[in-house]
């Protein structure tokens, strides 16, 4: 009879401690016929387990402390490693999850290739808050149909992933520091032959407040460090990411509908559209429209963060061309 296997929850965290005992807590209550424990990565500070109370509780906990900050690949390697169960589950310092989180998660695992994505939500009090609705309707929620589930859909804030896949995989890229990480993981998941399933029922609340902002400012750095490595290292990503249609259009050499589309895109990504729609979002449009506004947004700050690191690399490699040239 095979054994059943054992999960680690994996938690990276910054200076987090009342969220992270919420955490913390919440997965202590879990009814589970499974058994697991956690391991807290201290990203650049070490936590203090007496604050976050583990004494009283029932699980394994461990906490392994990092000095410096690594960012959220490295940490969750460095927990990974520390863990011991053979499905390790990411969860995100400011997220509570369900009393049958953990075995909604385990009990889709049915083969070592099985991705399992948990669902993530808005807790009550951000209820009347439209961006925090519109994040909860993306990734698997905003597919048409869930017979196949894209690697896209995977975020690391709910996730789960057998250690010998991970491995297999190569685990986190710990070069990529910036947001966006869990997209290379999920590329490296399915080139590995990684399934991907939804679990509605495994879900977490996130209790972060909505702030467009901060979004963008997330979209920007994704756009400017982590998009260029996705477009490299996964060609195929350059679609996922409508990022094709960055590429000057050559009409004639290109399909017609391509060209129009390329053309359209450079249209509308312009800072007087741009400015227009962030003002049209101040008058709390209903959520038919602001959806799409969040959705072009959101497009905007990575697309044109990409171009533009794209033309530096550009003139970068002209002028070491240059230099080059001139000592021959």
């Amino acid at each position: 009879m095979a054994e059943t296997p054992r999960a680690s929850v994996v938690i990276p965290t910054y200076r987090r401690e009342a969220l992270l005992r919420n955490l913390i807590e919440s997965l202590n209550r879990q009814k589970t016929s499974y058994m697991y424990d956690v391991t807290v990565v201290g990203d650049g500070t070490e936590v203090d387990a007496e604050s976050i109370g583990v004494g009283s509780m029932d699980m394994p906990v461990e906490f392994v402390s990092i000095p410096e900050k690594v960012g959220r690949g490295a940490a969750r390697n460095a927990g990974i490693t520390a863990s011991a169960g053979g499905i390790i589950i990411f969860l995100d310092d400011d997220m509570t999850v369900v009393e049958t989180f953990i075995e909604e998660h385990m009990k889709r695992h049915t083969a070592q290739n099985t991705v399992v994505i948990g669902d993530v939500k808005s807790p009550p009090e951000y209820a009347g808050h439209s961006l925090a609705r519109y994040i909860e309707r993306q990734g698997v929620r905003k597919l048409k149909s869930r017979d196949y589930i894209p690697p896209k859909c995977f975020r690391t804030g709910n996730a789960s992933v057998s250690r010998a896949l991970l491995e297999k995989a190569g685990m986190f890229d710990e070069a990529i520091i910036h947001y966006g990480e869990d997209m290379d993981l999920a590329a490296k998941l399915a080139d590995a032959g990684a399934e991907f399933v939804f679990a509605e029922d495994a879900a977490a609340y996130h209790h972060h407040p909505p702030d467009l902002d901060d979004m963008l400012v997330k979209m920007r750095e994704y756009g400017k460090y982590t998009v260029p490595v996705l477009a490299e290292r996964h060609p195929y990503l350059k679609t996922t990411l409508r990022i094709h249609l960055a590429e000057p259009a050559r009409p004639g050499r290109e399909p017609l509908a391509l060209t129009l589309k390329k053309m359209g895109l450079r249209l509308v990504l312009t800072s007087p559209v741009y400015g227009l729609i962030l003002a049209a979002m101040q008058f709390s449009p209903p959520d038919s429209l602001i959806f799409p506004m969040y959705d072009y947004v959101r497009a905007y700050n990575y697309i044109t963060e990409y171009w533009k690191e794209k033309r530096y690399q550009a003139r970068k490699r002209r002028r070491e061309r240059g230099a080059y040239d001139i000592t021959q």
